[in-house]
C-alpha cells in the first residue's frame, strides 16, 4: 500500500514538529520501542522533481524520530531544531521508516513547505 502523504510546513528557523500514529493491519497500535526509527530529508537534484518522491536527491537531514513523554501507544513524534529548519527548502522531500529484524515499513512520506521567518 502506498504510505500516507503529507506536507509538513515550517516557519524556517523555528522547531517544528508532529506525532505520528502507526499501526498494524487490524489497526492495534504497534510497540513502538519494538521498531527502529529512521527519517531522512533530501532535496531533488532537479527542478522538475521539487515536491516529488524521488530517489534522484541529495541527502539534507538524517533525524532520528522516537517516541516522548506525551506520545500514547503506538505514537512517536519527529522534532526539528532551529538549526535544521534554517537549511531545509520548500520542495525538499521526506520519508519515515519502520523497521525490525525483518520487515521495513515506509510509514510515511512527504514534502516541506519552509515560511519566511520575520523575526529573528
Amino acid at each position: 500500500n502506498k504510505p500516507p502523504t503529507g506536507i509538513w510546513t515550517v516557519v524556517s528557523g523555528d522547531t517544528s514538529g508532529f506525532k505520528v500514529y502507526a499501526t498494524d493491519d487490524a489497526k492495534v497500535a504497534l510497540n513502538i520501542p519494538d521498531w527502529t526509527i529512521s527519517m531522512k530529508i533530501k532535496r531533488p537534484n532537479n527542478i522538475a522533481d521539487l515536491g516529488v518522491i524521488t530517489d534522484n536527491a541529495t541527502l539534507i537531514l538524517t533525524l532520528t524520530p522516537a517516541p516522548d513523554l506525551n506520545d500514547g501507544p503506538g505514537e512517536f513524534t519527529v522534532w526539528l531544531t532551529a538549526q535544521e529548519s534554517n537549511v531545509l527548502q520548500t520542495g525538499d522531500i521526506f520519508d519515515i521508516q519502520l523497521s525490525d529484524a525483518t520487515r521495513v515499513w515506509t510509514v510515511c512520506q512527504g514534502s516541506m513547505k519552509i515560511l519566511e521567518d520575520v523575526t529573528d
